[in-house]
């Protein structure tokens, strides 16, 4: 299990991981929800898979929230739970990742957290180490967190899926948005340029124009294509 450390700098913490990484696992979600539809998650621990119907995927376990304590636990926190070793690798090494790297929420066992947060957490792991998705599933009077590996899940350089994305993204969430919009240009692998008053992003022949407020929010958002 590798971390993806394209975006990492030697002092982020978890806000600005989750600012770097998270545009990405949204898109990679919404991807999720189109080939899944209406279905609801079924987690089969023995078997290391969830099910949304007749579609089943792979999965790493990464924690889960008690949602009456909203309390958070990782999964490689395992010694009274015994879940499949091959299924707590990720976990395993995103505590190895935030030892090394500083960040708490990765490395304390268990902590306060509520499910918005625990969403968070996820999203930011699933980017770090990347995996195709991740989806949240109650199970046993938890809501468990897994990651999911599927050939299915493939993401996209279409400019209009990359533009509604970030804005969504910085809408719904509390992020650093010049971080966040650069780091989803630059893991897709797009040029990005910074400007005093405005970003631009290019995409193939297309180009996105980004203009930001005097406190270096995004404003609007302007696809110019070729």
């Amino acid at each position: 299990m590798e971390v993806n450390s394209f975006l990492i700098e030697e002092n982020d913490d978890l806000q600005d991981l989750f600012s770097k990484y998270g545009a990405l696992a949204l898109e990679k979600q919404e991807i999720l929800s189109s080939i899944v539809g209406n279905a609801e998650p079924e987690l089969d621990i023995e078997k290391g898979i969830v099910r949304f119907g007749e579609k089943e995927f792979p999965i790493q376990l990464i924690g889960f929230l008690d949602p009456d304590e909203d309390t958070w636990s990782w999964a490689w926190d395992n010694e009274d739970i015994g879940f499949p070793e091959e299924l707590i690798e990720e976990a395993k090494a995103v505590k190895e990742f935030g030892q090394e790297q500083n960040v708490p929420q990765f490395s304390e066992n268990v902590f306060s957290a509520n499910l918005s947060e625990a969403h968070i957490l996820t999203m930011t792991v699933s980017s770090l180490f990347s995996n195709d998705a991740y989806c949240a599933v109650n199970y046993g009077g938890f809501v468990f967190f897994v990651t999911i590996e599927s050939d299915e899940i493939g993401i996209t350089d279409d400019i209009d899926v990359f533009a509604n994305v970030i804005n969504d993204f910085h809408r719904k969430f509390e992020v650093n948005h010049l971080k966040a919009l650069r780091g989803y240009a630059e893991i897709k692998g797009y040029e990005y340029k910074y400007r005093d008053e405005f970003c631009v992003v290019k995409i193939g022949d297309d180009t996105i124009v980004v203009t930001l407020t005097e406190r270096k929010n995004i404003y609007t958002i302007k696809i110019i294509r070729a």
